[in-house]
């Protein structure tokens, strides 16, 4: 890795932290904490930690059955949980003189532009200082617009914010298989994915375990974009003796995702945060210019508008043929570009700069 001092995201999800009955086991989180100050203490790593398990450990304190809850108790019951589960893990590395720091987001924390910014900075500050960052959706507040839906797409994207070297899944399976294990007998183990394929999706199959949301496609989901954004992520199963500090050291453990080239900053909030406003559909000459000639979109290339978007927003920009080809942000609200490609001047006009801009195929 290029770095001198390793960076790691460690996702936990709460079948990793609960027993049969849904309450949070201690000894479970206590081999979790002794890895990952291990870790941080004698491998010179720094660890960021996206931990599941607040709404396991409210259900189980307050003694409610999860298959018989609402919505709303289900976020009080984070609430209650939450408290609970950073207080343990404040103890538990206090042990070790390490201090933690709680940050609870939503999907619209990564979708602002500025809140995103602000995220990677106190991410970097809190690391720069030693300490340990543990990240949680808030379910409290979280409805399914601003949801990530499960911590393993928010492991990735703590993974990006972070600018981490990897980034570890530990679940209740020990990996990726050709087939769901559980019916197939035969199915094996994939140590190795250079490439996210249909196949590979289909044999992802379903949902999670009965304490958790997300099963094994929504790890694929999240190691796609690992994978896209340039970060290695590995799946593994969180009982295997010291699993994190051996996944680290790259024994063949679970499933390996290997990483494609990694974007810049603000090309990777571009690609996989910006939430989309509006559409341009371009001709033919355009799309080319954009894919092979490695252009900037120009307003003659442009044929049709679609959305409301101000300055600034991302814009999808798609073929006639409604292939979307790429994403970027606008230099223009719409109403002013409906304007431009309307006036004898619009040749002059760059509405989506390269620099602002990312291909889609092969990248989302």
């Amino acid at each position: 890795m290029s770095r001198q001092k390793k960076r790691i995201v460690v996702k936990v999800g709460s079948s990793s932290l609960t027993d049969e009955r849904g309450i949070i086991c201690m000894e479970r989180m206590k081999t979790l904490v002794e890895s990952l100050v291990r870790l941080k203490q004698e491998a010179n790593t720094e660890v960021l930690l996206v931990s599941s398990g607040a709404v396991a450990a409210g259900l189980g304190h307050l003694q409610w059955s999860r298959t018989m809850i609402t919505m709303p108790e289900k976020q009080a019951a984070a609430a209650v949980g939450q408290g609970l589960l950073i207080e343990t893990y404040k103890h538990l590395f206090a042990e070790y003189g390490e201090m933690i720091a709680q940050l609870l987001l939503t999907r619209g924390d990564i979708e602002d532009r500025k809140r995103y910014v602000n995220i990677r900075n106190t991410l970097e500050t809190l690391l720069h200082y030693g300490i340990i960052p543990i990240v949680n959706e808030n379910d409290t507040v979280a409805v399914d617009e601003i949801r990530f839906g499960d911590n393993d797409t928010l492991g990735s994207w703590v993974g990006i914010l972070a600018e981490a070297d990897l980034v570890i899944l530990l679940t209740d399976i020990d990996g990726l298989y050709t087939a769901n294990p559980k019916e197939h007998p035969d199915a094996r183990r994939i140590e190795v994915v250079k490439e996210i394929t249909p196949e590979l999706e289909k044999a992802a199959g379903g949902t999670g375990s009965v304490h958790g949301t997300g099963g094994m496609k929504t790890k694929l989901q999240a190691a796609k974009i690992a994978m896209q954004a340039g970060i290695e992520l590995v799946i593994a199963h969180s009982r295997t003796e010291r699993v994190i500090e051996r996944v680290v050291a790259g024994e063949p453990l679970g499933t390996r995702f290997l990483p494609q080239k990694r974007l810049s900053g603000k090309k990777q909030w571009i690609a996989f945060g910006s939430k989309v406003k509006g559409r341009l559909f371009v001709d033919d000459g355009a799309a080319d210019a954009l894919v092979h000639g490695g252009k900037s979109l120009l307003a003659p290339g442009i044929v049709r508008i679609e959305g409301t978007f101000t300055e600034g927003d991302a814009v999808e920009i798609v073929q006639l043929d409604q292939r979307v080809i790429a994403k970027g942000i606008v230099n223009y609200s719409d109403a002013d570009l409906r304007m431009i490609c309307g006036s004898s001047e619009h040749h002059l006009r760059e509405v989506v700069h390269r620099d602002v801009m990312i291909l889609l195929e092969g990248v989302v």
